[in-house]
């Protein structure tokens, strides 16, 4: 249940309460309510609240959450380009190089992205973005400074640990800060900035490598960044409606010297063991006991791991294929990047759904948002069945031009896949979606850090287009499971019964907290 959703009737009766006026007065200032037991909530009209701070507090929060995702998610997709440079200076075979730069940075993101939801949602998220990007920035600084074996190794894995905070926690932070109608735009620009980051990995890592000063400076350039990104984040508020209550009802107590006051039992802080116990160990939970965070990982994050694979099969297809030298093949992986400009369309959709279901007053079920992924995944499918068809050896003659329109449809499909179904997630388990979203990343970055390893290989034992009609293979079935989705999606989520918490708590104050829309 979303701590903005537990506002219950005022009562200002101070005879009941003999609560001192300059406290009722603490309270109206800060907006907050009190109920006859003397506990504080928040009232509807709260502008301190944080889906009711200002435009501009909500756009310089999010824009750094953004430029944060966007670095760490370019560096990561760098891994498999910089790896066909680094392997020389490092005089260390093609499949080390990849699992050091690629799987290891995944590994660590994995990891990370485990860990950070659950102290996110306990103790807040704008110290862990701080540290993240601090964090960040030194892991990769090791590895600019010191281009051996163990900076890499020791680099990338806290690299991709520290990455997981605006990876993994993002949609978390979206959900306190927005209603339906901003979730929807604000989850959509997120993800778009990750894919045109996956989409300018490969290109910014050749050209820099290729260029004199070496791909060291991929990392160097990525410290720099990160460092001044550190440095925004302590200009971040802290978005943890429930860490924010806390904040004022010390304040008030401080002011007053007032101890009268509580919060809600759901609000109280976790203590050490009760973190350990519980919340550190709920997107694991969430994870085996929850068919649909099973169900949706393992689509989510196959789909995924399609780009980090498409960074070895592009290099494969048209380097070695088309014949393209390594900085002309590297530009075809825009080619996925443009597929996101028409992710926008289906967001109008969801976005008249928002308003609908204000106008009728009755919550719509988070299913009605699916659209996007049934339209998803046979565009994702038919342009890997396009592409494989289309590329050497099977023909030859033909021109780049012909596949390259596929990887467009590609690029749709996999952005597509990811912001439906973590808005799904985010939509049904609302102030737990981090830890929703937790189990997601973590397959995610597995499956993305060990599909490159096997590339070179596969595509050399089966051929260019065995291998890809292999995936094409995949993402069929992927159609398949989204037509089941389609009739049984709203069973499945009945059937987890974390979900049916999260969402039934929510249904009957959703569209009155949310008015707004």
């Amino acid at each position: 249940m979303h701590p903005y959703d537990l506002s219950r009737t005022p009562s200002n009766d101070r005879n009941i309460h003999n609560i001192p006026a300059n406290v009722f007065q603490a309270l109206s200032e800060k907006q907050l309510n009190v109920d006859p037991n003397g506990t504080v909530h928040w009232r509807p009209d709260s502008k301190s609240h944080p889906r009711q701070w200002d435009l501009r507090r909500k756009l310089y929060d999010v824009s750094i959450i953004c430029l944060s995702e966007f670095f760490t998610t370019l560096v990561s997709n760098t891994g498999s380009s910089v790896a066909r440079y680094a392997r020389a200076d490092m005089d260390i075979s093609t499949e080390l190089s990849i699992f050091c730069f690629v799987t290891l940075y995944l590994l660590g993101q994995a990891l990370g992205g485990l860990v950070f939801p659950p102290i996110a949602e306990s103790f807040g998220g704008r110290t862990i973005y701080l540290i993240g990007a601090a964090g960040f920035a030194a892991s990769c600084l090791v590895i600019g400074a010191s281009p051996t074996l163990p900076a890499v190794i020791v680099g990338r894995f806290l690299s991709g640990v520290f990455s997981a905070m605006p990876t993994v926690v993002a949609v978390g932070s979206i959900e306190n800060i927005f209603d339906a109608k901003g979730r929807i735009w604000a989850i959509q620009i997120w993800v778009m900035v990750a894919i045109f980051a996956l989409a300018l990995g490969p290109p910014v890592a050749t050209y820099v490598s290729e260029s004199s000063i070496g791909w060291n400076w991929v990392y160097y350039a990525s410290a720099i960044g990160n460092a001044i990104i550190a440095i925004l984040c302590s200009f971040m508020r802290e978005s943890r409606p429930a860490l924010v209550l806390h904040k004022h009802l010390r304040e008030i107590q401080e002011a007053t010297r007032y101890r009268g006051l509580s919060l809600d039992a759901e609000l109280r802080l976790p203590s050490a063991t009760e973190f350990m116990q519980q919340n550190l160990v709920l997107p694991l939970r969430l994870w085996f006991t929850e068919p649909l965070v099973f169900l949706v990982a393992l689509m989510a994050a196959v789909s995924f791991g399609f780009i980090y694979l498409f960074a070895e099969a592009l290099h494969v297809v048209y380097h070695n294929g088309f014949g393209l030298d390594e900085r002309q093949s590297s530009l075809t992986f825009l080619a996925i990047g443009v597929g996101v400009l028409f992710t926008w369309i289906p967001r109008l959709y969801d976005i008249h759904l928002a308003r609908l279901e204000v106008r009728k007053g009755v919550p719509f079920e988070p299913e009605a948002n699916l659209l996007g992924y049934y339209v998803a995944a046979p565009l994702l499918a038919t342009g890997l069945w396009w592409f494989s068809a289309t590329v050497p050896p099977l023909v030859d003659g033909v021109g780049i031009w012909v596949s390259i329109p596929s990887l467009v449809l590609v690029g749709y499909g996999i952005v597509e896949f990811d912001s439906v179904l973590c808005a799904y997630l985010t939509d049904t388990y609302t102030s737990h979606a981090g830890s929703a979203n937790a189990p997601v990343a973590f397959l995610r970055a597995v499956l993305s850090g060990v599909f490159p390893l096997f590339a070179p290989k596969k595509f050399e034992a089966l051929g260019a287009n065995n291998a890809l009609f292999l995936l094409a293979g995949i993402a069929t079935a992927f159609c398949g499971v989204a037509v089941i989705f389609r009739y049984y999606a709203r069973t499945i989520r009945e059937r987890s019964p974390f979900a049916q918490k999260s969402f039934g708590g929510r249904a009957g104050t959703k569209c009155a907290a949310e008015s707004r829309v």
